[in-house]
Formats: C-alpha cells, sequence, structure tokens
C-alpha cells in the first residue's frame, strides 16, 4: 500500500512537471518575441517552480525504496524534506515578488504585439489554476503534503500570472501602478502560505501526530471490539503521507494467546481500513482484570443471596446475576430459566440467554462442550463451583478460591 501510494504521486509530480516545462518555454518565447519584461521575470518564476517539481519527484523517489537496517522505517520523510524544499522556494518566490512590485512602482512598462503575451499570460493563469487542482485533489487522495505545498505554488503560479495579465492590459493602456500594487498585496499573501508550508514541513520531519479526528477514530474502534477492556499508551506519527502507530490494550488475564492475538489482528485490521493513512499500527496485549465484573450462577428456588446452587446449568431453575465492584455485591438480581424444559440443545440456548446480560463469568457445576466453547467464545470465563449457597460462591470467587475450567466438564450437556 505504501509503495503504490508513493507511486502514485511519483506520476502526479512527474505530469505536471510536464506541464511547467511546457509553460516555462511558451513564456520565455512570449517574453523575448513581446519584449515583455514581466513575462520574462515570470519565465524565471517557473523555472524555480520546475526545479521544485524535479526535487518532489525525486523525493517521493527516495521515499519507495524498501527499509534498510539503517532505516528500518523506510524512506518515507524523503517526502517531507522534499516538501520543505519546495515551502522554502514558496517563501522565495513571495519575496522576490515583493522586491519586484516595489521596483517597478514608478516604471512605465512598455511592451510590442500586446495580444501575444496577453493570450500566454491568460494561458498560463488557466493551466496553473487546473495543475492546483489537479494536485491538490491528488494529495488529498494520498495524504501527501509534498503534492498539497506544490498545489498551493501552482496556486500561487496561476495569481502570478493574473498579475502578469492584468499588467499587460495596464500597460497597453497606460496605466502605471497597477502591476506594482496588486504584485505587492499578493506577494504578502504568498509569504503568508509559504511560512505556513514551513512550519507544516517541519513539524511532519519532527514526528508530529496526525489531526485529532484521526485519534477519537481509532479510540472509537477499540471501545467498540469484545473483549478489549481498557487500552493505554495510543501513540500515533506522522512520516511523509504516511501514520504509524501502537497501543496497548488489555484483555482479561485467563484469555488464551490465541484468542488475544485474533482481538490483536482484529484491531489492526479495522484500524487499518478505517484509516487509509495507516501504514504500520502495532498492537501490545496486556493481561487485565477489572474492578468491576458480573456473574451468573445457576441456582434452585430464587432466595437472593441465600439461593441454593444448582448441580446444572441448562436445566437450572434460575439463574442469578450478580454486579461486583472492588471486591463487594454492588447488586444482583434473578431470572427464570425458560429453556429449561427444552428437550435438546438446553445448554447452548440457556447460554445464549445468560449472554444477553453482559456477563464477564459463570460459576457452574458441569457445563457441555457447546455450551463452554461458546461461552469462552464470546470472552466469558468459567468457573467451577465449590459451594452451596450463592453467598460461598461469591465469597470464593472474590478470594480467587474457585477453580478456572480450561475445558468442559463431563456432565450434563
Amino acid at each position: 500500500m505504501a509503495v503504490s501510494t508513493l507511486k502514485k504521486g511519483e506520476l502526479v509530480v512527474r505530469n505536471s512537471g510536464i506541464v511547467s516545462l511546457f509553460l516555462l518555454v511558451i513564456k520565455i518565447v512570449a517574453g523575448l518575441i513581446t519584449g515583455s519584461i514581466v513575462l520574462l521575470s515570470d519565465s524565471l518564476d517557473s523555472a524555480s517552480d520546475l526545479v521544485g517539481m524535479i526535487a518532489a519527484w525525486f523525493g517521493l523517489k527516495i521515499a519507495q525504496r524498501k527499509p534498510t537496517k539503517k532505516f528500518p522505517y523506510g524512506y518515507y520523510k524523503a517526502e517531507s524534506l522534499a516538501s520543505l524544499f519546495v515551502s522554502f522556494l514558496i517563501l522565495y518566490a513571495s519575496i522576490e515578488l515583493i522586491i519586484s512590485g516595489v521596483s517597478k512602482i514608478f516604471v512605465k512598462p512598455a511592451i510590442t504585439i500586446p495580444l501575444f503575451a496577453i493570450l500566454t499570460a491568460f494561458a498560463s493563469l488557466i493551466t496553473s489554476y487546473v495543475l492546483s487542482r489537479y494536485l491538490k485533489a491528488k494529495g488529498t487522495e494520498i495524504n501527501s503534503s509534498l503534492l498539497i505545498n506544490s498545489s498551493k505554488e501552482r496556486l500561487i503560479d496561476a495569481v502570478k500570472s493574473s498579475i502578469v495579465l492584468v499588467s499587460i492590459i495596464a500597460s497597453y493602456y497606460g496605466v502605471f501602478y497597477v502591476e506594482s500594487i496588486v504584485t505587492i498585496f499578493i506577494s504578502l499573501l504568498v509569504l503568508r502560505v509559504g511560512l505556513f508550508s514551513i512550519k507544516d514541513s517541519v513539524v511532519a520531519l519532527m514526528d508530529v501526530s496526525p489531526s485529532k479526528e484521526v485519534e477519537n477514530k481509532i479510540i472509537n474502534i477499540i471501545k467498540e471490539i469484545k473483549g478489549i477492556e481498557g487500552y493505554s499508551g495510543l501513540k500515533l506519527r506522522t512520516s511523509g503521507p504516511f501514520i504509524f502507530g501502537h497501543v496497548k490494550i488489555k484483555v482479561k488475564k485467563y484469555i488464551n494467546v490465541k484468542k488475544a492475538h485474533e482481538i490483536a489482528d482484529e484491531l489492526e485490521a479495522k484500524v487499518k481500513h478505517a484509516v487509509k493513512q495507516i501504514d504500520t499500527f502495532l498492537v501490545h496485549v496486556e493481561p487485565y482484570k477489572s474492578t468491576k465484573q458480573k456473574i451468573v450462577i445457576p441456582i434452585k428456588e430464587n432466595k437472593g443471596l441465600d439461593s441454593k446452587v444448582t448441580s446444572q446449568f441448562g436445566r437450572a431453575d434460575n439463574f442469578i446475576f450478580i454486579t461486583l465492584k472492588k471486591g463487594k455485591i454492588k447488586s444482583f438480581y434473578a431470572k427464570k430459566n425458560i429453556f429449561k424444559g427444552k428437550k435438546i440443545r438446553a445448554g447452548l440456548s440457556a447460554v445464549k440467554y445468560v449472554l444477553k446480560e453482559n456477563i464477564d463469568a459463570l460459576v457452574t457445576a458441569s457445563i457441555g462442550e457447546i455450551s463452554f466453547h461458546t461461552l469462552r467464545d464470546n470472552l466469558v470465563d468459567v468457573y467451577k463451583t465449590n459451594g452451596l449457597s450463592v453467598k460461598d460462591v461469591v465469597r470464593n470467587y472474590l478470594n480467587n478460591k474457585l477453580t478456572l475450567l480450561k475445558s468442559p466438564t463431563k456432565g450434563l450437556k
């Protein structure tokens, strides 16, 4: 994905460079034929633009090189370096325009064949504007600050071409000051663009974090994935047009390695799908035991915490659901087992029934294979009961005296 994105950027810059070369030749020819100093000056500026395009192409070309021992994270920052170079060209061009505008305030422009000069300036204006839109669209598509900065420079070219056009028309009608005044005003705006472009390029080279919108999108994905109890250490950094990131996720302490790996893979895949600029997203898994749990216990007659625990699960009379927080009972309620009399798969039906209550653990004397694996697939821990009453079971659960089942029992299925 990374290399293909950079390849797209390289082709865009190459196409833009060809157009810039064509404009440069046209301006030089028109300037020499018409004797327009402003067109010749503009052609020199176009030459600097062409140099910027070559630098951009070179930066994207280098960025496509595969990672090495010396550069294990790749050469993506070459794109940011080239972007910084282009930004300095924008700054330089704006300063030159200011100087040029000030120096020509009292100079009367004079040209021959004004129509040819006007047509050249107009063609340059339209071409530069279209090229700017093209670079911006492609830059946004592949998240390339280099192409976006280049689009700004092409927009500056369009503005400069409009200044040239106005000055040629003004010269034709004998107006002195239009070119200089407009040049100085526009140059100050260009100067601002150049300074902001330099700032963006520098912070990109310093591993700046992407927008808050990208971070929030990843956080929402983390919260949506079942099995992730919490997260910490979410860090994102930009490198050229790409984003690298990592996060620590917390999963239940007793989840097996395979399941934990599946959760991490699911998170990575969803993040990369939602944020196309992500090149690498590392997920570190840490064991976690929440201070709040909800457990379910199969019981006979419902007598609250004094209820007797039944030896059956799928055909238990009732289920009691208990919410624990910081080692204490916070609340509890009971529900009748509506699948008690079901002839087949009573256990599986009961499992699906209690899962709707968002439980974290089941405490039972016996459980069949299908029911056991269904619970584990839904990240519910299964413990073997060792008490006669609900109070005893809860006390033993809180004191870590219950046995965590790693396989189904041989009891009722």
